[in-house]
Formats: C-alpha cells, structure tokens, sequence
C-alpha cells in the first residue's frame, strides 16, 4: 500500500484511497457507492438515538471474508443477517446500540444494482482499543478491510488495518494524525530516569535475561501504555483534563511552587512512588520470563501475550493506577506530576503571568516540519499549557478537549510546540 500520509484531503481523494484498498474484490463498490456511503455516515453523525449521538464502526467488507467460526478475543465473529437491510443514516442510526462501538463493527457491501447492504454485525472485541488506550494484550487478527469510524457529530475516521488514514471533520478533510508517543521528544525527556532506575535494580535484582539498554527501552514502552490508559480514559469520560510532567524531585517541587496553585496536594511520600514500584517489578517479572540471551522485541512479546499470573496482577494494579490518575484529571484544573510520574497534586491553576503570542503545530515526529498556529482559537485549557511551557522547558503537557482532540506540548529550542495525537 502506498504511504498513508499520501492521502488527499478531499472526499474525492478519500473515496479513491477506499477504492484502491478493495480493489482486489472483483465486486467490489464503485466510487459512487463509496461516495454515497461516506455522505450517508456523515449524516447519521449528526442524528440522535434516544437523546445520544451516534457513534459507530462500520466496516466494508464481503459477507465471505470472515470465517464462520471463532471470535474474540483474537478473532472475529461475523453475524450474518438472513436478509440485508438498507444502508442508511437512520439504519445506521437504529444499529449503532446493537453494534456497540467499542465491540462490534456494522458490516455493509454492495449488492448489483441496490448499492450497498447491511449484511451484519461483526463482533471484534475492545482488543483493537490497546493500540491508543494502553491495554496490554495484542489486538488479535488484523482486520484488512476500511473500517469507517462515526465518531462524533460532523466527524468520521477512516481506518484501514487499524491505521488511520485520513479523518473528516466538520467541512474538513486531514490527513492521518500522529502517534505522539512515538516522537523523539518523548523518548528523550524520559530517557535518563529510565537508565537510572535500571542501574538501581541491575545489581541483583534484575535477572540477566537482557541488557541495561533493553530493560530501560522495555520501560519507555509500558510507560506509554500507562500514559496511553490515563488518556483514554479522561477522553472516554467527556470531560477533558490535562496533565504536566514537571522535573523530578525538588525541582519539579519548586516549578510547581512558583507557577501553579494546585487545590489538592499530595504528600512526597513513598505512596506516592508507586508508579515507579509498580514499573520496577513489571519489567523485573519480564526479565525473569525471558530466555538468556533476549532481545527487546521478545521481551514485549513476552509482556503483551503472557498469561504469567503475577504479570496478570501487576498489570491489574498498573492500569487501576493509570484509572486512578483519570479520576484526578476530572476535578477542574491541571493534573501536575513530575517525571518519575509521581503526583504533586492536581486541580492545579497554572499562573504564569505572560501571554504566549507564537505557538507552532509540528506536522511530523520530529518537530522538523512547523506551521504558526492561532493561539486565539484555543481555549483556556491549551493556553495555560502553553504559557507554563513557555518559562519551563522541560515541561511537556498533555491536554485533551471536551471534544476528545488530543495535544503533547512542549518547549523546543524556546517555541511552544504541539502535536495533535492520532484518536479513534
């Protein structure tokens, strides 16, 4: 397939990419019947089912693609209807409760002559979600068929494999967005605490299955499936929150005295170094679940497919913890931690008195590729954000909208910077 960020940012455009995608299925829609149902989803964003909005995944594939037995969680299991139904926005509508977003997929294929057809429900799990929201068990089979996600009112995803590419909101098309826990900013700002804590464990407590280099990459990635959870969580809430990594130790304390009044603080005790004690003994049952001789990607193979009962538990109490931190975020007012992830306190005010003026989108991991940004249209959330990076470098906040959008911010070379995260 070519490369995603190809996308053109037009209905036409996208209806092209869909096409392209089936194009190995002799009878496969035309791109007047993609064009029919793309419009056909955008409406049945903006209908109500009992007072909710709609919110769906519709997936276009044939009836024969999907086996007759399994299911999840590593499979699918495809309910075929004994006669299809009408492919419409109030079909769709009337569907999406039965299809429940987060655990089954509408099917729909054309039929000669009638255009397409509701011949389903494909059941896939919530497995799909661990690739943004932090779960730790794989997605399963992967699904070579685009799934169009109705997300919200006036916005729908088009996914392809579990890839977004390409998004449709209000009047807009974007291309795909970024995976921002991919960036290099976010490896680097964390990258010494993670050697340090190895070097703590490495003499004695840490089985010699792996390299001190492969422990400490090992524990940037469960890191992020914490970081991963906490976000999902407060976007699936509605509500919205942000949350800033300040420095660890005195020095975050004393960034946080200066610039942020936090209503609720915690005490710097060893309670509040449970994410790293937790993080300790996670990549510590890892190692002792590797072979000798292991490498990094084994070890995260080990991580996410092991039914290792202590795994299990410890993996229960790190996203209970990535919950509990969710819940923090829903009182009003910033989240504030530093980067050992240990909470300083949260319904935070930050009150820098300074106006931030330049603020640049990053449009590639590497922040290499910028355009201004107009401060003016973000809301109060955004631009304290902005202000706190602004005077603190080493800061780096995360803020997700009521409307679910997602931004990192950071200070780079003395510009705020974000990136807008990739959702489903």
């Amino acid at each position: 397939m070519s490369d995603l960020s190809s996308t053109p940012l037009d209905l036409a455009g996208m209806v092209g990419r869909l096409q392209c995608l089936l194009a190995d299925h002799t009878a496969g829609p035309s791109e007047t019947e993609l064009r029919e149902a793309c419009n056909a989803l955008y409406s049945a964003s903006l209908l109500k089912e009992e007072g909710r909005a709609v919110r769906a995944r519709v997936i276009i594939a044939p009836p024969d693609a999907f086996a007759s037995s399994g299911g999840p969680p590593d499979g699918t299991h495809a309910m075929r209807f004994t006669a299809s139904h009408p492919f419409t926005a109030n079909e769709i509508k009337r569907l999406s409760p039965a299809a429940s977003f987060f655990h089954s997929a509408v099917a729909i294929w054309p039929v000669k002559g009638r255009g397409f057809r509701i011949w389903g429900i494909l059941n896939t799990g919530p497995r799909w979600m661990n690739l943004v929201a932090g779960g730790r068990k794989p997605a399963g089979d992967g699904i070579p068929h685009p799934i169009i996600h109705v997300r919200d009112p006036g916005w729908l995803l088009f996914y392809h494999n579990y890839q977004l590419i390409g998004e449709w909101r209000g009047r807009e098309f974007h291309g795909p967005r970024l995976d921002v826990f991919q960036s290099r900013l976010l490896n680097e700002r964390f990258a010494h605490l993670r050697l340090g804590m190895v070097h703590q464990l490495s003499d004695g407590c840490l089985p010699p299955n792996l390299s001190e280099a492969d422990y400490a990459d090992l524990a940037h990635l469960v890191s992020l499936q914490f970081v991963k959870r906490v976000i999902n969580l407060v976007r699936s809430s509605g509500h919205g929150g942000s949350v800033v990594f300040l420095p660890e130790g005195e020095e975050g304390i004393e960034a946080a005295t200066r610039w942020i009044d936090c209503k609720y603080t915690s005490e710097q005790d060893d309670a509040g170094m449970r994410f790293p004690h937790l993080m300790k003994s996670i990549i510590r049952r890892i190692g002792m679940l590797c072979p000798e001789g292991c490498n990094l990607e084994t070890a995260w193979n080990i991580f996410r497919n092991s039914h290792d009962p202590e795994l299990d538990r410890l993996e229960e109490a790190f996203f209970e913890l990535a919950r509990f931190f969710s819940d923090l975020m829903q009182v009003d007012g910033a989240m504030v931690v530093d980067q050992r992830v240990c909470v300083i306190g949260f319904g935070g005010e930050i009150r820098v008195d300074r106006n931030v003026f330049q603020v640049s989108q990053a449009h590639d991991l590497n922040g290499s590729e910028l355009s201004d940004w107009n401060v003016q249209a973000d809301g109060t959330r955004h631009r304290a954000v902005y202000r706190l990076c602004s005077v603190e470098p080493k800061v780096i906040g995360f803020v997700i909208s009521q409307d679910s959008q997602v931004r990192m911010i950071a200070n780079v070379d003395d510009s705020v910077v974000f990136w807008m995260h990739s959702v489903v």
